[in-house]
């Protein structure tokens, strides 16, 4: 019996160890100016082969993909879907370039795009509005708020990734969906079913690393999963590109873990600028530390709990440095083989061991090259009255030769935009206006749907051409309506906030998107009620009622008499009283006398 039984365990071991899914994920860490450090997970994997046109009812394997974003694509005949979670700034000439061109990166709070086939706009729309309603339940987001007043239909951005568009055996057409809330906190909530989608769950390889109190003090943080379909001839797939990008900030990180409770730095452990005169009352502190030590135990509270062991592909984890100035050590207590892979210094994991890695420094501004973005923007409001404004969007072209860009621009209903105000303004000297011959050199092409009060946002898109070291003003004026009561938000007084403009870099030869990034959120400001009114009026009001009420009550109760009669009939009454306890005292003496 004991041996039957040590034979299946070791089958059951056979096969475990044989046994492996489409999964890959990697882990890439760089050191950025400041003593800032970007870490990049990456996650892919795939979903069985299925029937696009899956009879209902059949039951569906999805091997490693989630069983829980499965049904919801199906039902909702979403063919493409990418969702955005970001918070922060980044600070591209600090930064560089986005992570992996910004083609994972998002705006401010919560974006969503997605492509979805029907027969007509008014059953796409029905299950956009089922979609986003799943995917809010399911990532605990305010998904469900998205309506018709906040989506738009791109045109010329966010174009399909997938070959579907190439294909023939589409029953229907595709519809381009987008929407976004900029208002909306990410938060722990968020991450959790974000690593529930893994096959790990967070519990091993370098998803372990992930917990939301670390994540989330990082001083920019991007949450992406973009879900494509593939077909072939035997069937169709599911592919999901899951990644999370944070930067950290390595002496705040390391303070934090130090002094929970933030306290004075004490004078011993401040770091004096040796140029100047300092003694035990006077110091002038350095800008930056120029010698760090740290590790992922430092900076996550954790260490890489193994690899993912069902993937088909060891995990892979690399380090972005200058090899002169940094040094990297892995902690382990396998032989862990570091080597060279473009540059970069690299290793796998195939064991469930734990992994540490040690960063040291001599120098942390010696870091590898940092490669510009090819585009900086910026998007502000002008204006300061109550019933009008203006957008200002300024664009700069570092490199070498002319670049051909698309500005996405969303604003809601209350934001009606004047195109005919458009101007153009190159390097601060020469404004363009509509009617200049130089101005439709410089905008080769204008996408716009007006808004429609309370139904649909406005929707702009505009193709600009920018030269090489230019600076490019563009200015747009707009009106402010005005909102019904139970329209304003709560905390109305701090603003509304419009959504970031997205910007696409052109390739010059094949006009695909090379490069994308997103500005920061605006806070427009609309006239607001006053809200306590109503309660003033309403305590008013009952005050006045009850006041009235009351010398009603009495006239129509109470009969009003003199204060004489009053008096006389008070004597009667005690006369009356009196009388009686005498008779009654009487009455009593007579009884005793019997």
């Amino acid at each position: 019996m004991n041996s039957a039984v040590l034979v299946v365990l070791l089958l059951v071991r056979l096969c475990s160890a044989t046994l492996s899914y489409p999964f890959e994920e990697s882990l890439e860490f760089k050191p950025l100016k400041s003593n800032n450090l970007l870490a990049s997970f990456n996650f892919k994997l795939n979903s069985s082969e299925f029937q696009l046109y899956q009879p209902k009812g059949e039951t569906l394997h999805y091997s490693v993909f989630s069983k829980l974003l499965g049904p919801i694509l199906q039902e909702t005949n979403t063919r493409e879907l990418h969702l955005r979670f970001s918070q922060g700034w980044y600070d591209a000439e600090v930064y560089g370039e986005l992570p992996a061109k910004g083609g994972q990166s998002g705006g401010t709070g919560v974006e969503l795009w997605s492509v979805i086939e029907g027969t007509d706009d008014e059953s796409v729309f029905h299950d956009w509005i089922r979609l986003v309603n799943s995917l809010s339940g399911l990532f605990c987001a305010s998904l469900n708020f998205i309506d018709s007043d906040s989506t738009t239909y791109p045109v010329t951005v966010f174009q399909p990734k997938s070959q579907l568009l190439q294909q023939n055996s589409l029953e229907n057409d595709l519809y381009l969906l987008r929407s976004a809330l900029p208002r909306e906190p990410v938060c722990t909530e968020n991450l959790t079913p974000f690593l529930k989608l893994l096959p790990t769950k967070g519990k091993a390889g370098i998803s372990s690393l992930l917990t939301g109190h670390k994540v989330f003090n990082s001083q920019w943080s991007s949450m992406s999963i973009d879900i494509t379909t593939h077909c072939s001839e035997t069937g169709c797939h599911y592919e999901m590109d899951q990644s999370i990008k944070l930067i950290l900030n390595v002496p705040l990180a390391l303070e934090r873990n130090e002094m929970p409770i933030p306290k004075p730095t004490p004078g011993s452990k401040l770091k004096c600028d040796p140029s100047k005169f300092f003694d035990a009352y006077h110091c002038f502190p350095l800008d930056e530390v120029s010698e760090l030590d740290y590790s992922l135990l430092d900076l996550f509270g954790k260490q890489i709990q193994g690899g993912a062991l069902i993937s088909n592909t060891p995990t892979k984890v690399c380090a972005d440095i200058n090899k002169k100035a940094w040094n990297i050590d892995v902690n382990s207590s396998t032989n862990v083989d570091l080597h060279d892979e473009n540059g970069k210094t690299c290793f796998t994991i195939t064991d469930s061991e734990n992994y540490n890695i040690h960063f040291k420094s001599s120098n942390t501004s010696e870091i590898a090259p940092l490669p510009a973005p090819p585009i900086y923007a910026s998007r502000s409001l002008s204006g300061y009255s109550q019933d009008s404004g203006g957008f200002r969007i300024d664009l700069t072209n570092p490199t070498d030769e002319d670049s051909k860009i698309i500005i996405f621009e969303s604003t809601p209903w209350f934001v009606r935009i004047y195109l005919h105000t458009l101007t153009i303004t190159v390097n601060s000297t020469n404004t363009y206006t509509v009617d200049d011959p130089e101005f439709d050199t410089l905008l080769n092409g204008i996408i716009y749907n007006p808004a429609i009060d309370r139904k649909k946002p406005s929707h702009l898109e505009l193709l600009v051409t920018i030269p090489a070291h230019t600076k490019v003003k563009l200015a747009l004026q707009f009106d402010k309506s005005m909102l019904l009561y139970a329209e304003y938000p709560p905390d109305a007084n701090h603003g509304f906030e419009i959504e970031p403009a997205v910007i696409s870099v052109l390739d010059k030869d094949t006009n695909d998107v090379v490069y994308q990034m997103r500005t920061t959120t605006a806070l427009l400001t609309l006239p607001t009620p006053d809200f306590s009114m109503p309660y003033n009026v309403i305590i008013l009001t009952s005050t006045v009622m009850s006041l009235a009420f009351g010398a009603i009550f009495n006239l129509l109760i109470k009969r009003t008499v003199t204060e004489e009669e009053a008096e006389r009939k008070a004597k009667s009454a005690s006369s009356k009283i009196r009388d009686r306890l005498k008779q009654r005292v009487q009455s009593v003496k007579n009884v005793f006398k019997r």
